[in-house]
């Protein structure tokens, strides 16, 4: 005979060997999703001078193969890095180096030596997202490897946060982002965001507001986005989206007095400062800015209003407009040069 508290102790023993139950489909879905990625996702790791104080030490950020060898991450991630390492989910470390970059969305891609992938994540479409729908973001937050966290997908559109000052080119020619209140902190740029199904539907990227990721909100690249560049980077070893071989600058930045003159009231638009040879804009005809020996503003260069019939606010907003079109398509400005407005045909040309 068992007596009471033998069998209330065994009981107890019993319950905590089994595993926790899983209440909710939901649930279910989202712990399978971080079982199954863990072992794709890696710490990326690496030598970071300090421009302003000379000083090196470690910094950190993560990433995910998505082939045998290759591992995608952020590019701000390993911009002047050297000595870059990646940890793998179960603590071994391999060299790797750059394969190439696509600064314009911030993404890299990294070749590792010695091993083959334990396991590669797919993508997954980041069109007709559904706001609310979970999202799951796995990374090494802070250094510490194997860490996800949950959210919903918050909402899809472009930021008005302000760019990377270090490099202002940095993510420039990126549209809309995802937003989520999944925890997206310092070490997780780079790392996977998954749908529930466990496709990449993003590359996790910033945060909006408290770098701690408190009361902050994560900021995601979109994965058609990704799967273009890391296309285009495998094929040509540079991104292939439209460019017009220009330095634009905002109207808002320029004398108003000088915008007068040409008979514009508005500062929406953005203006070409310079115009790169034997690009675009140069086999269009479009026309510079002219300043004198000291800088200053001699005359205005052409001024976009509107792309395809669409109109501008700024010099982002053309940047990213353009980067939408592919080499061979062929784009429609409206300019406004010397107090009149053009219509200007540019087709769209492969970088080198």
């Amino acid at each position: 005979m068992i007596r009471p508290l033998l069998l209330l102790t065994w009981a107890f023993s019993l319950a905590l060997a089994q595993p926790p139950r899983l209440t909710t489909p939901e649930e279910v879905a989202r712990v399978e999703v971080i079982r199954r990625a863990l072992p794709a996702v890696v710490k990326v790791t690496g030598i970071l001078r300090d421009p302003q104080t000379g000083n090196e030490g470690p910094t950190n950020g993560s990433g995910f193969f998505y082939a045998p060898s290759r591992i995608i991450t952020n590019y701000h991630v390993v911009q002047d890095l050297r000595d870059i390492t990646v940890e793998l989910f179960d603590g071994r470390s391999f060299p790797a180096q750059i394969f190439a970059v696509d600064k314009g969305i911030d993404i890299a891609i990294l070749s590792v030596q010695g091993v083959t992938a334990p396991a590669q994540l797919t993508f997954g479409s980041s069109q007709n997202l559904s706001v609310g729908m979970g999202l799951v973001v796995i990374g090494s937050p802070f250094g510490q490897r194997n860490l996800a966290s949950y959210g919903i997908l918050a909402g899809v559109g472009p930021t008005s946060a302000e760019k990377n000052d270090l490099d202002p080119e940095v993510g420039s020619e990126i549209g809309d982002l995802l937003f989520t209140d999944a925890r997206i902190v310092q070490g997780n740029s780079g790392g996977p965001v998954l749908d529930l199904q466990g496709r990449v539907v993003g590359v996790a990227n910033a945060t909006l507001g408290d770098l701690s990721g408190m009361g902050g909100i994560g900021v995601a690249i979109p994965a058609d986005l990704v799967r273009q560049s890391v296309s285009d980077l495998e094929r040509f070893g540079v991104p292939q989206r439209g460019n017009l071989g220009v330095t634009l600058r905002n109207l808002d930045e320029l004398d108003p007095l000088l915008l007068g003159r040409v008979g514009l009231l508005s500062t929406r638009g953005a203006m070409i400062e310079k115009v790169e040879p034997g690009g675009p804009a140069a086999r269009a005809g479009l026309r510079p800015a002219e300043r004198d020996a000291r800088g200053r503003l001699v005359s205005l260069g052409d001024i976009i209003l509107a792309i395809n019939g669409r109109a501008v606010r700024n010099a982002s907003e053309v940047t990213q407009a353009i980067a939408r079109f592919r080499p061979g398509d062929r784009v429609n400005l409206t300019i406004w040069r010397n107090g009149r407005r053009l219509e200007v045909a540019v087709t769209m040309i492969a970088r080198r």
